[in-house]
C-alpha cells in the first residue's frame, strides 16, 4: 500500500506560490518591449530630423536592451582594450598610407609644374 500525503487545506494551510518563473519572464519582455519601442522612437526622431533627441532616445533603448545581456557586456568590457589597441594600429596604419599619398602628391605636382 503506497501512502499519499495530503497538502493541508482551509484557513490554516501554508500559503503556496507557484514560482514559475512567469513573473521573471514578464518582467524581462517588459523590458525587451519598452527597448524596442525606444529604438523605434529614436529612429522616427531621427529621420524627422530631430538628430539630438532621436540619438539619445535611441542611446536609452540601447542600455535598456543591454541591461538584459549582462554577460555580454562584461565580456565586451573586459575585451574592451584589446579592441582600442587594434583599433589605434588601424589609425597608425592609415595615417602612414595618408602621408605616403600626400607625398607623392607632392612630387607629382612639382613634376607637372615644371
Amino acid at each position: 500500500m503506497v501512502a499519499v500525503p495530503i497538502p493541508p487545506t482551509g484557513p490554516y494551510a501554508p500559503s503556496r506560490k507557484l514560482s514559475s518563473g512567469a513573473e521573471k519572464s514578464d518582467a524581462q519582455d517588459w523590458t525587451k518591449y519598452v527597448a524596442a519601442g525606444t529604438l523605434l522612437a529614436g529612429g522616427a526622431l531621427m529621420l524627422a530630423g530631430n538628430r539630438r533627441a532621436g540619438l539619445v532616445v535611441a542611446a536609452a533603448g540601447t542600455v535598456l536592451a543591454l541591461m538584459d545581456e549582462q554577460p555580454l557586456v562584461e565580456s565586451w568590457w573586459k575585451n574592451l582594450p584589446g579592441y582600442l589597441r587594434e583599433a589605434e594600429g588601424l589609425i597608425d596604419k592609415v595615417e602612414g598610407y595618408i602621408e605616403d599619398a600626400s607625398a607623392q602628391g607632392h612630387k607629382i605636382q612639382s613634376m607637372l609644374r615644371r
